[in-house]
């Protein structure tokens, strides 16, 4: 029991460093853009519209509307990484953020 004792300051210490530095929002660059990793998930609205939403690794959801986004991202259990740019505006689905893709890293197609 004495040796955990001694340590208990250490562990205390790292675990709130660790705490400290997790961050669950995507931050925008000065061009107001997010470059972040994640996965893309398939779903259905209650009036049985496809929704399609990207979660960031960071925990954090991002509507992905169709017309807005490349058409090998659709595809439910993608990972990627993704810059995008907020936008406001309704949806059916109210899944997350709405955001417009603007690019894939690395590029589709490379």
């Amino acid at each position: 029991m004495r040796r955990v004792a001694r340590y208990t300051p250490v562990l205390a210490a790292l675990l709130t460093l660790a705490v400290a530095g997790c961050n669950t929002d995507d931050k925008p660059d000065a061009k107001g853009q997010i470059t972040m990793k994640g996965t893309v998930h398939s779903s259905q609205s209650t009036d049985g519209t496809q929704c399609w939403k990207f979660e960031s690794e960071k925990g954090k959801a991002y509507e992905l509307q169709p017309a807005q986004v490349p058409s090998e991202l659709l595809v439910d259990g993608t990972q990627a990484t993704i810059v995008v740019k907020t936008r406001t505006g309704g949806s059916f689905c109210n899944v997350g953020t709405i955001v417009d893709v603007l690019g894939l890293n690395p590029p589709s197609g490379a």
